[in-house]
């Protein structure tokens, strides 16, 4: 991997596939929870909904583990980060420009020379304090998600197979919403660094994913039921 742009694609689909499938997973269990009609639906076929659920349940656990792993050769957040740093030149002004001009067919647009003079050129500190916002949340993942993964997902450990309902009971929603919404805060920033020269702040980004995933798990519900 040597271009920030490989890395960012590695990374937004790791991201991808963290928050659809734990919103596909929670609207699933939600919506058929609720509604009796639904319910009735997916009884009709209910050993592959729950193939379903539990598939999705586990590659979020599986992928979100990937994302928090400080092993020195997986890829993950920390190490996306780490690439970002080592590789800061790939976010000056010349290769700003370069992505700008990719789909101008070597043409330079009149707006250009003026956008140019307006770029931020990210520093090391910037993506460091996106390093710090995933070690306030790396130890809350380590103490209650990562036995899930580790004990239950990844590998079945005999000695936690009589408490899996309390491993899962410390889990909590708010919290891996937290985790996700990191996670697409991070994707946005960079993106915007290295697309367009723009430094923007945790928070700053609208993240509709979990309204997109509801509104698709209710339309196919909605077939289930009818």
């Amino acid at each position: 991997m040597r271009r920030v742009e490989e890395a960012l694609k590695l990374y937004q689909d790791e991201v991808a596939t963290a928050t659809w499938t734990f919103y596909a997973w929670k609207h699933l269990n939600n919506i058929g929870s609720n509604d009796r009609a639904v319910r009735r639906g997916l009884n009709r076929n209910a050993a592959t909904w729950n193939v379903i659920t539990h598939s999705l349940q586990t590659t979020f656990f599986i992928t979100i583990g990937r994302l928090f792993d400080i092993d020195g050769d997986a890829f993950s957040v920390h190490a996306f980060l780490r690439f970002c740093i080592e590789n800061v030149d790939q976010f000056d002004a010349q290769h700003i420009r370069e992505r700008k001009m990719t789909d101008q067919n070597g043409i330079e647009p009149d707006w250009l020379e003026d956008y140019m003079g307006r770029v931020y050129e990210a520093k090391e500190e910037d993506f460091q304090r996106l390093r710090g916002e995933v070690a306030k949340r790396q130890k809350r993942y380590e103490e209650i998600y990562r036995p899930i993964r580790n004990k239950v997902m990844a590998h079945k450990e005999v000695a936690s197979l009589s408490n899996v309902t309390e491993i899962f009971g410390r889990t909590n929603i708010g919290e891996i919403q937290d985790f996700l919404t990191l996670f697409g805060q991070v994707e946005n920033i960079i993106f915007d660094l290295m697309h367009n020269g723009k430094l923007r702040k945790i928070g700053e980004y609208p993240l509709r994913e979990e309204q997109r995933m509801e509104e698709d798990v209710t339309s196919l519900l909605d077939r289930i039921k009818a």
